[in-house]
């Protein structure tokens, strides 16, 4: 019944299967552990905290610290932000005592 539809001169042709890729496992690399990025421990924290509280030493580590370029980054932020810290303190300070000696207030408090 089918055979009407049919062309005669047209030939059939073989039907190509579908060849599947063959399947490769991901390559997966291990990132590389760098020393710089690494979380810093607790008793890191604490001997930066006691160096940090040593008046000489501690400007001595931070020049050393920030200079260096494997340092912790972690590390450098802290330094960075204990610095900052520092110069807004030692500007109020300095508005301070400038408002202070406006107003007519005797620092020394001798009259």
């Amino acid at each position: 019944m089918d055979n009407y539809n049919q062309n005669p001169y047209q030939q059939q042709q073989p039907q190509q299967q579908y060849q599947q890729p063959q399947y490769q496992q991901p390559v997966y690399n291990a990132p590389q552990q760098d020393p710089a990025s690494q979380v810093m421990s607790v008793g890191q924290y604490i001997g930066l905290f006691i160096l940090s509280a040593i008046p000489v030493v501690n400007v001595i580590c931070w020049i050393v610290w920030l200079c260096s370029p494997n340092t912790n980054k972690n590390k450098k932020n802290y330094i960075i932000a204990n610095i900052v810290i520092w110069i807004i303190t030692a500007v109020l300070s300095i508005i301070a005592a400038v408002a202070m000696a406006a107003m007519g207030v005797a620092v020394s408090g001798g009259f």
